[in-house]
């Protein structure tokens, strides 16, 4: 069985790559101009290919999908074992409802990926790109990240839990995070950007300040 202290570790770990994704997410966005923002809306298929098959947008999709695809996996690892860590902690109903939801945002945030991939495909082989396409991608999208609201609002009770730090991890997620979320998800697409960058700040400083505490966690089990 899996001690607290192995648990504590690996979630340190996981946490901490998360952020360093994140922030290598926004280093590509930044150096290529490319985002996937932009094709979490709805577009006409004239307007997606034409972002897509711009010069150097190619590869600039191609290395932030690939970043994206690696932090699917670790966000979904750290759900597994924070679920496991939380598991004397939460109510077991409200645990498997909070990493179902995670696992759920997971498969979403792949499907997202690898259906922007064949779009990227289909524009640079003259295949067919339907406005319809978008449209479903950004349902998509927008489930995505409410299926994560909902995960991180039931995880956020096991961190209060924590006490110290965990609170203000979990003041994070209830007050500034899943609120943003929310309200983006009605912005009109102009006005989304700078909201974004808000909530991009506030998810890396959830996963930053989730590594000391399960750092710090892991070294008092240490010392015990």
């Amino acid at each position: 069985m899996t001690t607290t202290r192995e648990l504590d570790r690996a979630l340190a770990v996981l946490s901490t790559l998360a952020a360093l994704i994140v922030v290598g997410l926004i280093g590509v966005t930044l150096f290529s101009g490319v985002s996937q923002e932009f094709f979490q809306a709805a577009h006409t298929a004239e307007v997606a290919v034409a972002r897509l098959v711009a010069p150097g947008a190619g590869n600039g999709v191609r290395l932030n999908i690939a970043l994206d695809n690696l932090f699917v996996i670790v966000y979904g690892s750290f759900a597994v074992f924070l679920a496991a860590r939380f598991r004397s902690t939460l109510d077991p109903t409200i645990n498997l409802t909070a990493l179902v939801a995670l696992l759920l945002t997971a498969l979403l945030d792949a499907a997202e990926n690898h259906h922007i991939i064949t779009m990227l495909h289909s524009a640079e082989q003259h295949l067919p790109v339907s406005t319809w396409e978008t449209q479903v991608q950004m349902i998509a999208s927008n489930l995505k990240f409410h299926a994560s609201y909902l995960a991180l609002f039931l995880f956020a009770f096991g961190y209060y839990k924590e006490g110290g730090l965990g609170r203000w991890i979990a003041r994070i997620l209830w007050f500034f995070y899943i609120p943003l979320g929310i309200v983006i998800s009605v912005l009109p697409i102009e006005a989304v950007r700078p909201w974004a960058l808000i909530r991009i700040f506030f998810f890396v400083l959830a996963f930053a300040l989730s590594a000391v505490l399960f750092m710090g966690s892991a070294a008092r089990s240490a010392d015990a």
